[in-house]
C-alpha cells in the first residue's frame, strides 16, 4: 500500500520500499500538502509554507519545479497522480488511511471511546506503534512543520498517558512503572503521569519512592513555573501518606514508615563549618545559584524520606567548587548542625578512599579519632548514626564516580548533599543534575574586570573581549588572565591578548601565583581511565574544529561502535561538547580549545612519533576512502578531479552506508576536518597524505559548488610539504589541482598557466600526468574560444592517453574535441567525437559525463535547426542530472532547453525555465552561468519583440563576459544588443557592434564567422 509517513522523518513508502524524494524542498512541498490533506493549497500559500519569511523572488516558479520533482519520484511507484493540480494550487489526493498521522489520530479516538478494556489498550498500543522517531516531521524546520509536530506530540502524550491509565485499571502496575519513569523524566511538568507513577509505585509497595516522585515534582514546578502541584497530584500525595487504597487502589502492603528523628536542638560546642571561604568577586551564575538554593530548601520537607542531592558537573576550571561553596554560604541557616566539605580528590591526582573520607567527616562531627573503627562498613554505620538525626550540608568536591559518593550520603531527609564532579554521575539515585556551562561573554568580562582591577579592561574593550574569547570563557582561565593583568599594571590588555593568541604558549601564559590552568586540566585528565585518556589524546592530535564520532575508530584502531562509546564517555566527563547535528544526521563534537591543547601536549609526551603518525594515517586512509566514494556518488561528477590516493582504509559497510547516504552533506560536514588534516600532515612530514587529502578537498569543493577557500588553502599547505620533500610528481599533481581550481573560478588564463607548469614537471616521466595537464590546458583554451590551440592541445592529450587509459579520461578529452568542432561549425566531426565520448562515459558508468555529452549533442542538433531531436536529447540529459541531484547540470540543461523553446515559439515556457536557472546561478555565485542565462533571457525578449526589456539583461551579460575575459561570448551578446540599439534608432552603434562582433568571430574561428557574414546592417 502507498503510504506517507509523518510520525518521524517524512518518508514515502510503497509496499516494503521507501521512495526517495531527492531534496529538502520537494519533501517540504509534499509534507505541507499532506498536513493539509483534502485542502487545495494555493501556490502562494505553498511559498509561505515552504520558505517561511525567506522566499526568493522566483519561489512561485520553484514550487512548480519541486512539485514536478515529487511527481517524478512518485512516478517510479506509479503514484504520480497523488499530487493533483487544482487551481489555484495543488491537492494531495490520499485517503486518511494512507497517512500514518491520520491513522494515529483515528486509533487514538477509537481507543479513548472503547472504555477501560483490553480492546482500548490494544488500540492505543497500535496507535503508539506507528511512531518511528522522537518527533513528527523530523528534518523539516518550517513553521508549519513545527506547529504540526507540536500538535502531534501533544496527542502522543495523551495516548501514552491514556495507555498508562489503562494499565493501572487492568492491574498491570508492575509493567507500567518503567515506561512511566521515562515519561515523567522527559515531561517533568505534566502532573497526570506523575500521579500515575505514584499510584503504580504505591501499589507495588514502594511508598518512599512514590513520595520522592511527588517531592521532585513539587520542586520542578516551583523552579520552572513558580506554582505548587495541582489538586489531583496533591490528593494522590495525601493518599500515599495515609495509605488510602480507596483513592490509590489495592496493591502489596507498604512497609510501615519509620519516623524520622527530629534534628538535635542543642549542641555542646559550635557547629562544624568546614566550607572554604566564599569568593568575594563571585560573578553571575544567577540561574545556577537559584537552582541549587531551591534544591537545598527542600531539606526536611514532610514528604521527604531521603536527603536532597544535587550534582554539579562540568569540565575543569568551570567553577563547580566555587558555585557549591557560594550556595553553601547562602543557605547556611538551613543547616544549624554544620556545613561539611570534603575534597575527594585531595591535593593530588589520587581519589580519596571512602574510609578516609568517612573518617574525615566523623572527626568533623566530633568523633574522637582513636575511637574510629578501621573497616568501611563499620565507618559507614557510625557515620549514618551520627548524621542521621542532624541537619547538615555536605559538600563532596571532585567526585570521580557514583561509587565514590554513595557511602558518604546521609540516610535521612534532614541533611542535604552537593556533589561536584567532572562526570555527570547519571547513575546516582535520586540526584538532581546541573551541567555547568561556560558563562556568557558579559559575565566573563565582568569577572575579568573585577580581578584585573577597576579601569584596566576599559582602556581596550576589544582586547578584553579577545582575552575572554581566548580563554574560552572558562572562569578559572579568565580569573588567571585577570590576575596576570593585576600583577602587571604596565601591561595593556592587548599585550596579554597577543601572548594568548599562540595556542602552543597559551597554557604557559595562563598561570599566576598558585593558580595554574594546566594543573586543573591535569586533575581532570587523571580522572579518566587509560582508554579514555588515549581516546582524548588521539582526538586532540589533529586540532579538528569539530568531528563525528566515527573518526575515533581509525584513530584508536577500534570498531565504530566502540569509537562512538569512547566519544560519548568523554562527553559524560565534560571533555567533549556536543555542538549539533550535521547534514548526515550524526552528532558533531568539539573539544574545548584549552582542554584540546593540554590533551595534545599529553599525546606528544606519552605516545611515540610512530604511533601518532600511524593513527593519523589510518584516519587519513578512512577519510580518503569515504571521500572517493562520496565523490563518485555526489552531484557534479566530482570524482573526475580526485587523484588516486596512495592508501585507503575502509570502514565497516553499515557505517559507510549511513555516512554516504547524502554525499554532499558528508563533504560539508567533513570539509573543515579535512583541511585541518592536510595542514597537520603537511607540517609533520606526511607529504603524500597531505597531497591525497588535498585531492579529497577538490572533490568536496566541487560537490558543494564554488566552495573554493578550503581547496586553495589545502593545496598551498600540501604544496609546501611536497616541495620540502622534493616530490616533483606530487608538486605537478597539486599544480593540476590549482589549475582546476582556477578553471572552476572562471580564471582561465591562470588555469592554463598552472596546467602548463604541471606539464613541465610531468615531462620527466609521468605520461598519464602529461595527458591530464594537456587536457587541462586545452580545456582552458576551449573556454577562451581559442579553438585552434585548444584542438591541438586536446588531440595531444588524447594521443598521450592512448588506448590503455581509463574510459573516463579519454571521454573527457573527446568531449572537449567535440565541443570545439561544434563551436567552429563542423557538425560531422563534432558528432563523431561526442558520440565516442558518450560510449566511453556509459562504459565507465559515469552518469554525469553522460548527461554533459547528451546536452552537447543536443546543441549540435539545435545549431542545425533539428529542434525535436535536440529537445529529446535535452530531456534525456535532464533526467540524468535530476537523478544525480546535480543542480548545475539541471540549470545548464534547462537553459539549453529554454533556447529550443524560444526558437520554436514557446516563449512562456522558456521564460519560466530561465527564471529558475537565473535563481540557481545567482545562489551558487556562478558568474558564467548567470551571464549565459541573462543573454538567453535577452534573446527571449527580443523574440517577443520587447527590445526595451532585452536591454538590461543583455548589457549585464556583456559586462560579465568582459569581467571573465571571454571575448567570444561578449561578441555574441553584442550582436544581440545591436538589435536593441537598431530598434532605438541608433543605427551607427548597432552597425559598429555587429562589425566588432564579426571581427571577433573571424579572429577566433567561431561558427558565427560564416553564419553571420551577410548580416551586417546596410
Amino acid at each position: 500500500m502507498f503510504e506517507v509517513r509523518l510520525l518521524g522523518p517524512v518518508e514515502v513508502w510503497e509496499g516494503g520500499r521507501r521512495v526517495p524524494l531527492g531534496g529538502s524542498r520537494p519533501l517540504a512541498v509534499l509534507a505541507s500538502l499532506v498536513v493539509h490533506l483534502g485542502e487545495v493549497v494555493s501556490t502562494e500559500r505553498l511559498v509561505d509554507l515552504v520558505w517561511d519569511e525567506e522566499a526568493p523572488a522566483t519561489a512561485g516558479a520553484l514550487v512548480a519545479t519541486h512539485v514536478s520533482a515529487v511527481r517524478r519520484a512518485l512516478a517510479r511507484v506509479d503514484a504520480a497522480e497523488v499530487i493533483r493540480t487544482r487551481p489555484p494550487g495543488y491537492l494531495a489526493d490520499l485517503a486518511p488511511a494512507q497517512v500514518d498521522a491520520r491513522r494515529f489520530e483515528e486509533l487514538l479516538a477509537a481507543g479513548r471511546s472503547a472504555g477501560r478494556t483490553e480492546e482500548a489498550a490494544g488500540l492505543l498500543a497500535e496507535a503508539l506503534g506507528l511512531w518511528r522517531g522522537r518527533e513528527a516531521l523530523e528534518g523539516l524546520g518550517q513553521s508549519f512543520a513545527r506547529i504540526e509536530s507540536a500538535r502531534l506530540a501533544e496527542l502522543r502524550l495523551v495516548a501514552e498517558e491514556e495507555s498508562f491509565g489503562l494499565a493501572l485499571d487492568l492491574g498491570r502496575a508492575d509493567a507500567a512503572i518503567a515506561p512511566l519513569l521515562g515519561h515523567v523524566a522527559a515531561h517533568p511538568l505534566r502532573e497526570r503521569p506523575r500521579a500515575q507513577l505514584m499510584t503504580a509505585l504505591f501499589r507495588t509497595g514502594r511508598v518512599s519512592d512514590a513520595l520522592r516522585v511527588f517531592q521532585e515534582g513539587r520542586t520542578v514546578l516551583r523552579e520552572e513555573l513558580g506554582i505548587d502541584p495541582g489538586p489531583e497530584l496533591r490528593a494522590v500525595h495525601q493518599a500515599v501518606l495515609t495509605h488510602d487504597t480507596g483513592v490509590l487502589g489495592s496493591g502489596r502492603p507498604a512497609p510501615v514508615p519509620v519516623p524520622v528523628p527530629a534534628p538535635r536542638s542543642g549542641r555542646s560546642g559550635p557547629a562544624p563549618s568546614h566550607l572554604p571561604p566564599d569568593i568575594a568577586d563571585f560573578v553571575g551564575r544567577a540561574d545556577q545559584v537559584k537552582w541549587a538554593t531551591e534544591l537545598l530548601r527542600g531539606v526536611g520537607d514532610s514528604g521527604r524520606t531521603a536527603p536532597p542531592i544535587g550534582v554539579i558537573s562540568g569540565r575543569s576550571g568551570m567553577g563547580k567548587t566555587a558555585l557549591a561553596v557560594h550556595v553553601g554560604h547562602r543557605t547556611a541557616e538551613l543547616f544549624p548542625d554544620g556545613r561539611l566539605f570534603v575534597d575527594l580528590r585531595a591535593a593530588d591526582t589520587t581519589p580519596l578512599e571512602p574510609a578516609d573520607a568517612l573518617a574525615r567527616l566523623l572527626r568533623a562531627m566530633g568523633v574522637e579519632p582513636d575511637t574510629l573503627p578501621s573497616g568501611v562498613e563499620e565507618l559507614t554505620g557510625l557515620y549514618r548514626t551520627h548524621v542521621g538525626h542532624r541537619r547538615v550540608l555536605i559538600v563532596l568536591d571532585n567526585a570521580s564516580g557514583e561509587a565514590h559518593v554513595r557511602p558518604l550520603l546521609p540516610p535521612g531527609p534532614g541533611s542535604a548533599v552537593l556533589v561536584t564532579s567532572r562526570r555527570r554521575l547519571v547513575a546516582l539515585e535520586g540526584a538532581a543534575h546541573l551541567d555547568l556551562a561556560a558563562p556568557d561573554e558579559a559575565e566573563a568580562l565582568e569577572l575579568l574586570r573585577r580581578v584585573a582591577g577597576e579601569g584596566r579592561t576599559g582602556v581596550e574593550p576589544e582586547r578584553a573581549a579577545e582575552i575572554v574569547a581566548l580563554c574560552g570563557r572558562l572562569p578559572l582561565a579568565v580569573r588567571i588572565a585577570g590576575a596576570r593583568l593585576a600583577a602587571r599594571p604596565h601591561w595593556a590588555p592587548g599585550r596579554l591578548a597577543g601572548r594568548l593568541r599562540d595556542e602552543r604558549r597559551r597554557l604557559n601564559e595562563l598561570s599566576a601565583g598558585d593558580l595554574e590552568l594546566r594543573t586543573s586540566l591535569e586533575l581532570g585528565y587523571a580522572d579518566l581511565d587509560p582508554q579514555e585518556r588515549r581516546a582524548l589524546r588521539r582526538l586532540a592530535l589533529l586540532e579538528l574544529p569539530d568531528f563525528a564520532a566515527w573518526i575515533a575508530a581509525p584513530l584508536l584502531d577500534i570498531g565504530t561502535e566502540d569509537a562512538e562509546e569512547a566519544v560519548e564517555r568523554l562527553v559524560d566527563c565534560h571533555f567533549i561538547d556536543v555542538i549539533g547535528v550535521d547534514g548526515t544526521g550524526l552528532p558533531r563534537y568539539r573539544i574545548h580549545d584549552l582542554a584540546r591543547e593540554h590533551a595534545r601536549e599529553r599525546c606528544l609526551s606519552e605516545e611515540s612519533a610512530e604511533d601518532r603518525a600511524a593513527a593519523v594515517l589510518r584516519l587519513a586512509g578512512s577519510w580518503l576512502d569515504l571521500a572517493r566514494k562520496a565523490a563518485a556518488r555526489g552531484p557534479g561528477g566530482a570524482v573526475r578531479y580526485f587523484p588516486e590516493p596512495a592508501a585507503v582504509r575502509p570502514l565497516d559497510p553499515e557505517t559507510e552506508e549511513s555516512l554516504l547516504a547524502r554525499p554532499a552533506a558528508w563533504f560539508a560536514a567533513e570539509q573543515a576536518g579535512l583541511l585541518a588534516a592536510v595542514t597537520h600532515c603537511a607540517e609533520h612530514g606526511m607529504a603524500r597524505a597531505a597531497r591525497d587529502l588535498a585531492g579529497a578537498l577538490i572533490a568536496s569543493s566541487a560537490a558543494l559548488y564554488n566552495q573554493f577557500d578550503a581547496w586553495s588553502r589545502a593545496h598551498t599547505a600540501a604544496m609546501a610539504a611536497v616541495r620540502r620533500g622534493g616530490d616533483a610528481e606530487g608538486e605537478a599533481w597539486l599544480l593540476v589541482g590549482l589549475g582546476q581550481l582556477r578553471y572552476e573560478q572562471d580564471r582561465f588564463e591562470d588555469a592554463y598557466a598552472y596546467f602548463a607548469d604541471a606539464l613541465r614537471l610531468f615531462e620527466d616521466g609521468a605520461p598519464g600526468g602529461c595527458a591530464v595537464a594537456l587536457a587541462g590546458m586545452g580545456t582552458a583554451r576551449r573556454e577562451q574560444a581559442r579553438y585552434p590551440e585548444a584542438l591541438e592541445l586536446l588531440e595531444a592529450a588524447l594521443e598521450r592517453y592512448g588506448d590503455t587509459a581509463d574510459a573516463g579520461s579519454r571521454a573527457r578529452v573527446l568531449y572537449g574535441i567535440g565541443y570545439v568542432h561544434r563551436e567552429q561549425g563542423r557538425g560531422g566531426p563534432a558528432r563523431q567525437a561526442l558520440s565516442g565520448a558518450l560510449d566511453l562515459y556509459r562504459a565507465a558508468a559515469d552518469r554525469h559525463g553522460e548527461g554533459l555529452t547528451l546536452r552537447s549533442l543536443a546543441l549540435c542538433d539545435r545549431a542545425e535547426g533539428r529542434y525535436p531531436e535536440a529537445e529529446r536529447l535535452l530531456h534525456d540529459a535532464l533526467r540524468v542530472f535530476t537523478g544525480l541531484q546535480d543542480t548545475f547540470g539541471v540549470m545548464y540543461t534547462e537553459q539549453a532547453l529554454a533556447k529550443v523553446e524560444l526558437r520554436t515559439g514557446r516563449t512562456e515556457e522558456a521564460g519560466r525555465r530561465l527564471a529558475r536557472c537565473l535563481a540557481v546561478a545567482r545562489e551558487r555565485q556562478d558568474r558564467f552561468g548567470e551571464a549565459l542565462v541573462l543573454r538567453t533571457l535577452g534573446e527571449l525578449r527580443l523574440a517577443d519583440g520587447d527590445t526595451a526589456g532585452a536591454r538590461e539583461p543583455l548589457e549585464h551579460a556583456a559586462a560579465l563576459w568582459a569581467e571573465l575575459g571571454l571575448p567570444l561570448w561578449r561578441a555574441r551578446t553584442m550582436w544581440d544588443l545591436a538589435r536593441v540599439w537598431s530598434a532605438d534608432g541608433d543605427t551607427r552603434a548597432a552597425r559598429g557592434a555587429r562589425a566588432e562582433a564579426l571581427e571577433v568571430f573571424r579572429s577566433l574561428g567561431g561558427r558565427e564567422a560564416w553564419e553571420r557574414r551577410d548580416d551586417l546592417l546596410p
